[in-house]
């Protein structure tokens, strides 16, 4: 059985995340003060969902027996427009400096978790394989 977990992040359409009411900084992970002003009025908004792939790995055991068919399984380390780097569940055939959208979909026991995902129709399919679903409203 998998873990059911708590990222904090909303499962809403597009990608949200915490803002600095202060100084507009776009603070992820979430936290509870500002990473660069120190300011504790934080508000989700909706930011830019696209970055640049920098670095990926590829986990070829499973820790989870729900993901051993789909292995190996890639994460990646984006570097989000909207400034922070993010770590996010790839998928397959997009490679380093590679252009990724940013989105935020449930796994099957209803974690909501970051996807970086290239064409739209490809990620539909790809988010279908592995039993995401995509956060539509």
């Amino acid at each position: 059985m998998s873990a059911k977990f708590n990222t904090t992040l909303p499962c809403t359409n597009g990608l949200s995340l915490p803002c600095c009411n202060k100084c507009a900084q776009v603070n992820y992970p979430v936290r509870e003060l500002c990473g660069k002003c120190l300011g504790d009025s934080l508000t989700w908004r909706s930011v830019e969902d696209g970055g640049t792939v920098q670095s990926l790995t590829a986990l070829h055991y499973p820790l989870e027996k729900n993901f051993s068919q789909h292995m190996p399984w890639r994460i990646a380390s984006v570097k989000l427009d909207a400034g922070p780097v993010a770590f996010a569940h790839l998928q397959p055939g997009i490679g380093c400096e590679e252009r990724v959208t940013i989105s935020i979909a449930q796994d099957e026991i209803g974690n909501c978790v970051l996807v970086a995902t290239g064409e739209q129709e490809s990620a539909k399919q790809w988010l279908r394989s592995i039993n995401f679903t995509e956060i539509t409203t």
